[in-house]
Parts: C-alpha cells; structure tokens; sequence
C-alpha cells in the first residue's frame, strides 16, 4: 500500500480460465493506484490479454482474490464495473455505420441514469476534443483511418469517465508522433492505467 492510499484494483494469487477452460492467468499478484501507470511487457502469447480480460471478468476468476477499491470484484454489478474500468481492446468491434459522436457516447451508457444529458454530451465533447477528433464527430466510424478509429476508441473510454482504464496495444495504427500525444493526453488525465 503506498501511505494510506488504497488501491484502485488488487489482485492475490488470481488465477483465471479462459472460454474454453484452459487457464488463461495464473497466480498474478499485484496493486494499482490511482493515477499510477502499468506497463505489462511480454511476448506475443505471454498472457497479456489474458489479464485483462480477467480484470474485466470476460474470463472468470477460479481462484485468488480480485479486489476493485478494496471490495470483492464479485461483488459489483455489470454497471459498476464499467463505472469503474474502461477497456480499449486491440480489435474493437464496431457498427461501422455509427457516427464517431454516437460511438463515443457508447462510454456513458454505465452512466445513464446518475448524470443530465448536459454532462453526458459534456463527457463526449471533451473526449473527442482531447483526442483530436471534435471536427469528426459526424463522420462514420467506418470512414475513419485505423489512427482515427485507434483514437474514438481512447475517447470512448475517456467519456466513460473510469478510475481505471485498460490499454492493449493502445498505440497499433499510431505513427511515431500520435503515439507520444495520445500517451501524454492519458497521462494527464490521471487515470490509473
């Protein structure tokens, strides 16, 4: 624990399966805190989207403790996990006919009822602004490069305002340049990643 902050997720000894049953994570033992950034650093195959996807609960937990905020993964809902973690996966799976607005404003749908539509086209605007992407709003997500689509993505996750947010491969697509921004932009943000 650093001072008395605690940490934002926890893991003990977590071992997870994947869709097939074959163990996909095994005895990972780690802390992040807030505004803390975690590079995980393998060979293609080494598990590391294995451990997101057990961070996220798509692959399930068998045994091992997964705390987020220093309460029981189990323990939330559906909502309060994606209140709480947002993922930008490497093939992000998208109606290619959305607009980047609409796909942006897929992030605020664990947020439905707690905030006006106000704050919810708030979020969307300011992500799409800090990603780059506010003179794209009405384009298609289809029509976008893979760079752009990289960065609706990051902007979806930002809009969904989390206290933890999973990166895997975050940079595919990106020249040089874009790379170093979209780092900084998350850094700045403060989330834990």
């Amino acid at each position: 624990m650093k001072g008395f902050q605690q940490p934002i997720v926890s893991a003990h000894r977590l071992c997870a399966e994947n869709h097939q049953g074959w163990r996909a994570l095994n005895d990972a033992t780690f802390e992040v805190f807030a505004g803390e950034c975690v590079a995980v650093i393998g060979p293609n195959g080494s598990g590391k989207s294995s451990l997101l996807r057990s961070l996220t609960g798509e692959y399930p937990k068998r045994s091992g403790a997964l705390l987020i905020d220093n309460a029981p993964f189990e323990s939330f809902s559906r909502q309060q996990i994606a209140k709480n973690i947002a993922v930008v996966a490497q093939n992000e799976h998208v109606d290619p006919r959305l607009t980047v607005r609409e796909y942006v404003w897929l992030g605020r749908v664990p947020h439905t009822f707690c905030c006006s539509q106000k704050e919810h086209e708030t979020s969307v605007m300011v992500a799409l602004e800090d990603v780059g992407l506010f003179h794209l709003v009405e384009r298609s997500y289809g029509s976008l490069s893979g760079g752009e689509q990289q960065r609706a993505n990051i902007a979806r996750a930002l809009a969904q305002k989390p206290k933890l947010l999973l990166l895997d491969e975050p940079t595919n697509h990106l020249d040089p340049l874009a790379r170093l921004e979209l780092l900084a932009l998350v850094k700045r943000k403060g989330i834990a990643r």
